[in-house]
């Protein structure tokens, strides 16, 4: 069991005028003290701050809290739900905590945000806030202040318990604030004894004679993280005595622990039952496939550290993943390419629909082209929006939201209706008539003015996330969905508009022309449709995943290697999000060149 000291002079506890001195009130627990008796003593009332070194055992503390509090739950639904949550997700310093809670309830949990709200405001929910250290460290401070905003604010937002961790040295020299919380307890280091059993456990007695010698790996030891990982280590055999006594520096001793624990994860074997090795099974991921080489699984985790470093995040979404992500010019430039071709073959296709097969695949694949290369240079392209979920919803708030979108998108829609309109009027009169190519150029710009903001609107409006992520790309295979919906319900009124586009214009323009308006018409309407249900989220990531798995950064089937690296020890995963097993060890790849 975890050793704790009190220390609650870490916080200033709410309205409370005393002022604490760290030398008065740092007293160690009784070691049988159980995580759940701090939290639930009067003077704590449930608002608890868990300060440690890195993998000290904070998290493990705090799952810990979340089952005994899950377990009270279950047994009486007058006691509060405990939600896990990671506060590396709030990134916005004008965000309050309270409305970035129901943002990540709705995300991580599935609740929709007027429930999230009201269970929130009915003290049926206790948030557990892991990662104070892991917001990005401009924002620490900022996020301390938000913290005690919400502790502070009014009544109805006020959690009725909070537990949050946090690192010592980041809370100590980046926060610099006092959270407004009722008490703080220190993770104290494992003792010289704790260790010894540990080995002992596992019978590695021989081994803990040369530890037992080094006071620098003693010292290190002393966090329940690098105890496991120094376990698995020396059972795999890879601890060489001679090659840690090398290592000079603390630092240094560090990465030898981390590079010996990759290369005991990657080599170990894995957990499978008798009757599966029978059958041929090489892991519980890839079945009797082929496994990835050590040289593609590393490759892959670099590209994901570093992708999360990036970002300042400690979860990996593989739909989330944007062309932010691709590290030269030349992978960003080949990105738009790849989009263009694709989206150019589609619009060719759809473009058949005026000119014949042949031609509409030669226009389409030359028009993709400049479309995509445009949209690259103007930034269309830099982030991808995932159609997630198309919510329906009756409620005065959402009307309001619809009509707001359609109105933007058709004001835009028009403008550059009527900017290209303009423009092909001035090029159909050099083939007609001036007179004549001015009016079919706005009618042909105003139409698709109309189609594509009324579709965007619409689209934009009803757009929402998903509820929860149980499963890996579940963004994009929702996107594909909602994509065949709109571009269904768009091809079911086509005879309608069909229709109502040569009632007005048949006494405008002839006969050929007027089939031609039509057919453009028409073409635009399943274009845009397939565009903005997802279509172009769905082009722009296949561009994005072809790349990445040219450069060897990430395979086609990233779910299957990120699985297996769950199975090997290197990753936690959580539903359809990622995270390495600590945050260390997630520096430690994101150091590494690719």
């Amino acid at each position: 069991m975890l050793g704790m000291e009190q220390q609650d002079y870490r916080v200033q506890r709410p309205w409370s005028a005393t002022v604490v001195q760290p030398e008065q009130l740092g007293e160690a627990l009784d070691p049988d003290t159980r995580i759940i008796e701090v939290f639930d003593r009067p003077k704590i009332a449930r608002q608890l701050l868990i300060l440690g070194e890195p993998g000290a055992g904070k998290t493990t503390m705090l799952l810990e809290l979340a089952q005994e509090l899950l377990d009270r739950a279950q047994f009486d639904r007058a006691e509060p739900i405990p939600v896990i949550l990671s506060l590396s997700a709030w990134k916005d310093p004008k965000q309050p905590i309270f409305e970035w809670l129901l943002v990540e309830l709705k995300a991580k949990y599935g609740l929709p945000l007027d429930l999230a709200k009201h269970w929130l405001e009915k003290h049926q929910l206790v948030p557990l806030l892991d990662g104070l250290d892991e917001v990005a460290p401009q924002h620490q401070k900022a996020c301390a202040s938000a913290i005690n905003n919400w502790l502070t604010g009014g009544m109805t937002e006020r959690p009725c318990g909070v537990l949050i961790c946090c690192r010592r040295e980041e809370f100590e020299q980046v926060v610099q604030e006092p959270l407004s919380l009722y008490g703080a307890i220190y993770v104290q280091a494992l003792n010289s004894q704790q260790i010894e059993e540990y080995f002992v456990q596992f019978d590695l007695q021989d081994v803990w004679k040369t530890v037992h010698q080094d006071a620098a790996l003693q010292e290190l030891l002393t966090k329940p993280l690098f105890l496991s990982m120094f376990g698995l280590v020396a059972t795999q055999g890879k601890f060489v005595a001679q090659d840690w006594s090398a290592r000079s520096t603390s630092e240094k001793k560090v990465e030898y622990l981390l590079d010996t624990y990759w290369e005991a994860t990657i080599e170990r074997e894995l957990i499978l039952d008798p009757v599966q090795r029978k059958q041929g099974i090489l892991s519980k991921t890839y079945g009797k496939k082929s496994l990835p080489t050590r040289q593609a699984v590393r490759r892959s985790l670099v590209f994901a550290a570093m992708t999360l470093d990036r970002d300042s995040s400690t979860e990996l979404l593989i739909e989330k993943l944007q062309p932010s992500a691709l590290l030269t010019r030349q992978q960003k430039w080949t990105y738009r390419l790849i989009f263009g071709l694709i989206f150019g073959l589609i619009s060719g296709l759809i473009g058949g629909l005026i000119g014949g097969l042949i031609f509409g695949l030669i226009f389409g694949l030359i028009g993709g082209l400049i479309a995509g290369l445009i949209a690259g240079l103007i930034g269309g392209l830099d982030i991808i929006n995932l159609v997630e979920s198309i919510s329906i919803s009756m409620s005065r708030e959402a009307r309001r939201e619809i009509l707001q979108s359609i109105q933007e998108c058709l004001i835009v829609g028009l403008i550059i209706g009527l900017i290209i309109g303009l423009t092909g009027g001035l090029i159909f009169g050099l083939i007609f008539e001036l007179t004549i190519g001015l009016m079919l150029g706005l009618v042909f710009g105003l139409i698709s003015g109309l189609i594509s903001g009324l579709i965007s609107g619409l689209i934009s409006g009803l757009k929402a996330d998903i509820e929860t992520r149980t499963e890996s790309n579940k963004g994009i295979k929702n996107s594909i969905k909602n994509m065949i919906i709109v571009s269904t319900i768009a091809l079911a009124t086509a005879l309608p508009l069909k229709l109502l586009l040569e009632n007005l214009l048949n006494s405008i323009v002839g006969p050929q022309l007027l089939s031609q308006i039509v057919a453009v018409s028409l073409a635009l309407l399943v274009l845009i449709s397939f565009l903005e249900g997802g279509g172009k989220a769905l082009l722009q990531h296949t561009a994005l995943r072809i790349v990445l798995a040219w450069n060897r950064y990430a395979p086609f089937r990233y779910d299957l290697l990120l699985d297996y690296c769950t199975e090997r020890l290197l990753l936690q995963r959580i539903g359809g999000r990622y995270r390495f097993m600590h945050r260390l060890l997630q520096d430690h790849f994101a150091q590494m060149d690719l």
